[in-house]
């Protein structure tokens, strides 16, 4: 794979991701906001370059997404009492019931269904699905840790799926 290539297959997945994220029911919003409340709703108290770092937007746009979504009063946002120039972000209570119903939306079931429509073949799909997503997975851990600056270290990474299994009760594959 070339870079080129790896930087489509990246939209390609955004794409897909995007599509995940969403209800039909949904108002069109930018998709900083969906992200930024999946990111801070798994890990409360973050604060705002933790948020960039995580999720690769750039630090103006985080901190303006995120006083966007207060005034919408979905987010909360304190001073860090260890280092007042910081601000640590917090989702509101509500908040959290609808992420978790969303993120049941598992990436496995995201992708086998883009494949059953190349491959009608739903069996076939459902398998390159679950093999893809492992190797994802991996991926994910691996740049996540690198930007967060841990290291090799995924212990210190909080999975964005943790909600969808303590919801559901099954824990991830």
């Amino acid at each position: 794979m070339k870079a080129g290539e790896l930087y489509l297959l990246g939209k390609h997945l955004m794409e897909l991701a995007s599509r995940g994220m969403r209800d039909d029911a949904d108002p069109e919003v930018p998709e900083i906001y969906l992200v930024l409340i999946s990111v801070v709703v798994e890990a409360p108290g973050l604060s705002i370059s933790e948020l960039t770092a995580r999720t690769g937007f750039a630090q103006s746009h985080v901190s303006a997404a995120v006083a966007k979504l207060r005034e919408r009063g979905a987010l909360r946002t304190r001073p860090d009492p260890a280092d007042r120039r910081r601000t640590l972000v917090t989702p509101e209570d509500g908040l959290v019931t609808a992420v978790a119903r969303r993120q049941r939306r598992d990436a496995e079931q995201v992708l086998a269904a883009a494949l059953t429509e190349l491959d009608p073949d739903e069996d076939s799909a459902a398998e390159r699905a679950a093999r893809l997503v492992r190797a994802a997975d991996e991926l994910y851990r691996l740049l996540t840790a690198r930007a967060l600056k841990v290291g090799g270290d995924s212990a210190a990474l909080m999975p964005l799926h943790s909600l969808a299994e303590e919801a559901s009760g099954k824990p991830k594959k």
